[in-house]
């Protein structure tokens, strides 16, 4: 089937964030989840880029590297692979969909605002610098190692993704404040993340000039 490349560009974003979230609501398990997102990565990398990622789309579309329609397509792609993982998730493991909630979390707003930080500017980093040093190839195994690591050292299991908060509210699972405070958290991860390449990059470049210089 011939898709407009756009579409064929949302669906591999839809597949692979809803087999991110599926994994996220049926194992819970770092591990599973980090080899989850690296395979889903590399499955759909080479149609859309795999951003799988609102927060990486939004990179990218500062970049100037997709449009404006195509980010828009991204996110609402993201947005609704995230609610299909859910719903398939909780399907298989038996159990339901609460829905939105007002309900407070037993996470420390504060710990996990600043958590949510770090995971996030921690994968945008990689991304980053893997992408400045042309080792492209790398990003699904240096997700699969970042994930799995925040994932252990972070109170919200670092999910560094406003797709994935967007589902775990969906599910029931964060409140609906909770939930935008982690959305805000990750998008002030993004702008830390970038922030910090653009700083080692011109680090990195001092040097070389006065390496050459020499």
């Amino acid at each position: 089937m011939n898709l407009p490349p756009l579409v064929r560009k949302m669906l591999a974003e839809f597949v692979g964030v809803m087999m991110f979230l599926t994994s996220i609501v049926y194992s819970q398990n770092s591990m599973v989840l980090a080899i989850t997102l690296g395979i889903m990565v590399l499955l759909v990398g080479g149609v859309s880029g795999g951003h799988l990622n609102p927060a990486v789309s939004l990179y990218f579309f500062s970049r100037k590297d997709i449009s404006a329609v195509d980010f828009i397509g991204y996110v609402a792609a993201q947005l609704l692979g995230a609610v299909a993982g859910v719903f398939l998730g909780t399907f298989m493991h038996g159990d339901k969909v609460l829905g939105f909630s007002t309900a407070t979390n037993s996470v420390s707003a504060a710990p996990a605002f600043v958590g949510e930080v770090v995971a996030t500017a921690g994968l945008v980093l990689l991304i980053v610098t893997l992408i400045q040093n042309k080792l492209t190839h790398l990003i699904p195994f240096g997700l699969m190692l970042w994930v799995f690591a925040a994932a252990n050292f972070t109170p919200t299991g670092a999910q560094a993704n406003p797709a994935v908060t967007f589902g775990l509210m969906v599910y029931g699972k964060a409140s609906v404040s909770t939930g935008a405070t982690l959305i805000l958290a990750e998008i002030v991860g993004l702008l830390v993340g970038v922030v910090l390449s653009m700083l080692l990059t011109s680090a990195t470049a001092k040097k070389k000039l006065a390496a050459k210089k020499k």
